[in-house]
């Protein structure tokens, strides 16, 4: 705070000054309570789960796993599209996300995998140097995106 206000006949605002006794209690009881906090909300890498990307008639698109056959949803329209892809049909994949109360699992993040190393999976096309999030024409020349597998080390 500046001298000037410190001297000044108003001075400072005693009703918003932290310091005050209240004011302590309240900055003591927020110090305390962000630990308590953060301890039972930290921050978890979503779930995940591996397997073969499978379709299945009546049932759908399924994550074919060790146990059992888990049908799959998706977070966003894109990413259920790349699911559906047949390039990556019968392919082992990661997919990381939240299992839902009707059973399903929810997918956030999707992954090709091949001998151990992860791969993120995109869509290019290599005559207009455009990436699209989905299978699909490219939205410039029109003509079909190749599907690519990039290393996670080596994407950022």
């Amino acid at each position: 705070m500046s001298p000037s206000l410190i001297n000044s006949p108003v001075g400072p605002d005693r009703r918003t000054d932290p310091f005050r006794p209240a004011g302590r209690l309240v900055l003591l009881a927020l110090a305390l309570a962000i630990p308590a906090f953060a301890k039972g909300h930290q921050m978890e890498s979503p779930p995940f789960l591996t397997g073969k990307l499978v379709m299945i008639p009546r049932m759908g698109l399924v994550l074919r796993t060790a146990k059992k056959d888990l049908k799959l949803t998706a977070r966003t329209s894109y990413l259920f599209h790349t699911l559906q892809d047949k390039r990556l049909a019968n392919r082992e994949v990661r997919l990381e996300g939240v299992t839902q109360p009707d059973g399903t699992f929810q997918v956030a993040k999707l992954f090709t995998a091949h001998d151990g190393k992860l791969y993120r999976v995109r869509y290019y096309c290599e005559v207009c140097n455009i990436e699209a999030l989905e299978p699909g024409n490219c939205v410039c020349c029109q003509q079909p995106t190749e599907l690519q597998e990039i290393a996670v080390s080596d994407s950022k």
